[in-house]
C-alpha cells in the first residue's frame, strides 16, 4: 500500500458520518491515483463508525474482484434458498445473439443504491450435475429489474439493502463476464471482501485511537495487521495460505478487541460513537462459521492439521 505515514496525519476536520460523504471521499482518492485499498483505508480511517468502514471496504473488494466496475454497486448472489450455487434459481438463457434474465435475489447489499449491479445467475448444468453459474454487469435502471428497499438491519443500519427482481431482462453478450460464474466470482468475493471489511474495520479503528490519543503499541497492531491484509489481497484468493493467514489476522483482532488498551479508546470516544461500536461489532462476526471452515480446509491442504 502506499504512504503509511499518512494513516497517522493530523486531521483538521471532524471523521464522516453519510454515505455520501464515504462515496465522495473514495472516489477523490481513486481519481488521486490511490489503488482500490489504499483508497478504502483512507476513507475508513476517517469516518465515525464501524458500516461506513464497511462501505468503503466493501466497495473496494467489488473493485479488485471486478476491474472498471462503476459504482456504486452491488454484488446479487443470495436467493430464498441462501447463496449456494444448488440455491441459484436465477435464470440466464440466450436469446440469439444475447441473453434474458429472470428470477429475484431476496437480500443485496447497496442494492437500492446501486448504479451497477453484478448477478449470478444459472446457465445450465456442469457434467458433474453441478449448476453452472453465469455472471453478468448490467445498469441497475435496466427496464425489467425491480428494486425494493428492505428494513434496516440491527446492526449498521446505514447500510441499506434490497430485494430485487429480474423479469424478463435484456442482456448483451458483452455485459456477461468472462469465465465461471462461481469459481471466478461468487466464490472468490468471499475471500476478498473479508480482507477488505477487516481492514477498513482495523483502519476506522486506527482512526478513533488517533482521535483518543489511544496506546502507541495498540496502534501499531491495527497497522500491522492493514499491512498484512494489503499483502493477502495481492494473492489469488484461492491460495489456502491466504486463508491461513487471514485466519491469524482475525483472531489477532479479536485479541485487541478485549484489551485494556482497547477499553481506554472506547473510554475516550464520544458516547454515541461507543454506543454505535458496540452496537454494529456484530458485523465482524458475520460469517465467522464459512471463514472457520475455509480456514481448516486450508490448513488440511497445507499440512497444518
Amino acid at each position: 500500500m502506499g504512504d503509511l505515514a499518512g494513516l497517522f496525519a493530523a486531521e483538521d476536520q471532524a471523521p464522516g458520518s453519510s454515505l455520501d460523504a464515504v462515496w465522495d471521499s473514495y472516489q477523490r482518492a481513486r481519481s488521486s491515483g490511490a489503488e482500490p485499498f489504499d483508497a478504502a483505508i483512507r476513507v475508513a480511517s476517517s469516518v465515525d463508525r464501524l458500516g461506513l468502514a464497511f462501505a468503503a471496504g466493501y466497495s473496494a473488494a467489488l473493485e479488485r474482484l471486478i476491474p472498471d466496475v462503476i459504482l456504486p454497486c452491488a454484488l446479487c448472489v443470495t436467493e430464498a434458498d441462501g447463496n449456494h450455487p444448488r440455491a441459484i434459481k436465477a435464470s440466464l438463457k440466450a436469446s440469439g445473439s444475447d441473453y434474458v434474465l429472470d428470477g429475484a435475489k431476496t437480500f443485496v447489499t447497496f442494492g437500492s443504491m446501486a448504479k451497477t449491479l453484478i448477478v449470478a445467475a444459472r446457465v445450465g448444468v456442469h457434467s458433474d450435475g453441478r449448476p453452472e453459474l453465469a455472471v453478468v454487469r448490467i445498469p441497475a435502471d435496466r427496464d425489467g429489474v425491480s428494486l425494493k428497499e428492505l428494513p434496516p438491519i440491527s446492526f449498521v443500519p446505514e447500510i441499506p439493502h434490497a430485494r430485487v427482481e429480474f423479469n424478463d431482462v435484456q442482456v448483451q453478450d458483452g455485459e456477461r463476464l468472462n469465465g465461471d460464474g462461481y469459481l471466478d466470482y461468487v466464490k472468490p468475493f468471499r475471500t476478498v471482501e473479508d480482507i477488505h471489511v477487516f481492514a477498513t474495520a482495523s483502519a476506522y479503528l486506527l482512526g478513533l485511537s488517533k482521535r483518543c490519543a489511544g496506546p502507541a503499541e495498540w496502534m501499531s497492531e491495527l497497522c500491522a495487521a492493514i499491512v498484512t491484509l494489503d499483502r493477502l489481497g495481492a494473492v489469488p484468493p484461492s491460495d489456502p495460505g491466504v486463508h491461513v493467514a487471514l485466519h491469524g489476522v482475525t483472531q489477532n483482532l479479536s485479541r485487541l478487541f478485549s484489551t485494556e488498551a482497547f477499553t481506554e479508546v472506547l473510554q475516550g470516544a464520544p458516547p454515541e460513537e461507543r454506543a454505535r461500536w458496540e452496537r454494529d461489532r456484530k458485523l465482524l462476526q458475520v460469517a465467522n462459521t464459512a471463514r472457520d471452515a475455509r480456514f481448516r480446509k486450508a490448513a488440511s491442504q497445507l499440512g497444518l492439521c
